[in-house]
């Protein structure tokens, strides 16, 4: 029988946003105790550590929130010829795949392809200044909503969605409420997997009471 010592890592760069093919065996991790793997762009790197001959811990710059995180595989996960899927603590995103070289790169021709398949569909490919953030982005919006906790200040939950080339807008459909959820950069998709809630304000008539305030306040002082 023959065992395949080598496996694939694909991560996402939490730089500049694409997928990074690194591969590597465990003869490789025998002569070296810590391995980085840079991604072409040189802004992220994962990095493997032999903690024992047994076991190896791996640390995945993470795109979603911008931290990095650490996994501890044994020597038999680590040659797992299955695909093994690491997902963000935090904010759920997918962050690494690792398994057999045919395994990783059809997985992420997949991802890829229904991400094209959606481009296509709402014939979006050059409107948007960054269309992967974009959709990213929608997916957090989404996923916050579908936890109930996209809502407006006047306690309205119906939410209308409009998509401009670098930023999406949210506003109330009962009330002046707005949000506008940018999304041009990597920065913005950081910004934007780290919130847990959006809420909708109306920003004029809350600049109204804060105006309302002040002079109460220093009338009271007189």
């Amino acid at each position: 029988m023959i065992i395949n010592t080598g496996t694939t890592f694909a991560y996402k760069c939490s730089s500049c946003g694409t997928f990074q093919f690194n591969n590597i065996s465990l003869f490789d991790l025998a002569i070296k105790k810590e391995i980085h793997f840079y991604c072409r762009c040189k802004g992220s790197s994962l990095v493997i550590n032999r903690e024992n001959p047994a076991s190896y811990r791996i640390t995945i710059p993470c795109i979603g929130c911008g931290l990095s995180h650490s996994y501890l595989l044994s020597a038999k996960e680590f040659i797992a010829q299955e695909i093994r899927v690491y997902n963000c603590p935090k904010t759920g995103m997918q962050q690494c795949f690792m398994g057999s070289d045919q395994a990783v790169r059809r997985r992420i021709d997949n991802l890829e392809k229904e991400f094209d398949d959606l481009i296509t569909m709402f014939g979006y490919d050059n409107y948007f200044s960054n269309t992967q953030v974009m959709f990213d982005s929608l997916n957090i919006i989404h996923d916050i909503a579908e936890r109930g906790n996209l809502f407006c200040e006047c306690g309205n939950n119906d939410i209308e969605l409009l998509l401009l080339s670098d930023k999406i807008y949210l506003r109330c459909n009962k009330c002046p409420g707005n949000k506008v959820i940018y999304a041009s950069s990597n920065e913005h998709l950081k910004d934007n997997s780290l919130k847990k809630q959006i809420l909708l304000l109306d920003e004029e008539h809350s600049s109204d009471i804060k105006v309302t305030e002040q002079l109460l306040i220093k009338r009271d002082g007189k």
